[in-house]
């Protein structure tokens, strides 16, 4: 059949559809991150404009709040969408402030501007993401990971061993 785009106006629909729908979209986006870390990419982006409000900004590390003036954010949706500035406004008010995401972030990509100033923000923020990892990255990194079981591993048996010898 044809997809069919519903719109809700209403802040209140809007808040529990994003209710019912969260902890099923977390689980896709957890079972696909898993996947991908599991063949070993280093850098996975995730483009999740609910990220607080989902309570998953505790497992995302760095994490980077594209940010929009509102007024230039109004205007974009109804632009998009083709929807009154009201429902534009409604929309936006079922989610946290973006000001307040900015001020949680740990990188912000300013994107009131032109299209290449955005491109050019988001090629270094891919830089600094992709360099070198921290102590704390590595331990949580799949080839670290991989080293402390084995490590850890032949520790027990050791120990196992002269305890029994």
């Amino acid at each position: 059949g044809r997809l069919r785009k519903i719109v809700f106006s209403d802040p209140v629909e809007l808040q529990l559809l994003n209710r019912l729908l969260a902890p099923h979209i977390t689980c896709g986006i957890f079972w696909k991150i898993s996947k991908l870390w599991l063949k070993g990419c280093k850098v996975i982006i995730l483009d999740i404009p609910l990220l607080f409000e989902a309570k998953m900004d505790q497992w995302t590390d760095p994490v980077i709040v594209v940010w929009v003036d509102p007024k230039t954010q109004i205007e974009r949706l109804v632009s998009r969408d083709g929807c009154s500035e009201e429902q534009a406004q409604n929309r936006i008010d079922t989610q946290l402030a973006l000001d307040w995401k900015k001020s949680q972030a740990d990188m912000v990509v300013n994107n009131s501007g032109s299209l290449d100033d955005t491109k050019e923000q988001l090629q270094e923020v891919l830089k600094q993401v992709s360099g070198d990892l921290t102590w704390k990255e590595r331990l949580r990194s799949r080839d670290d990971l991989v080293s402390i079981v084995l490590c850890t591993t032949i520790g027990v048996l050791l120990a196992h061993k002269n305890l029994l010898g």
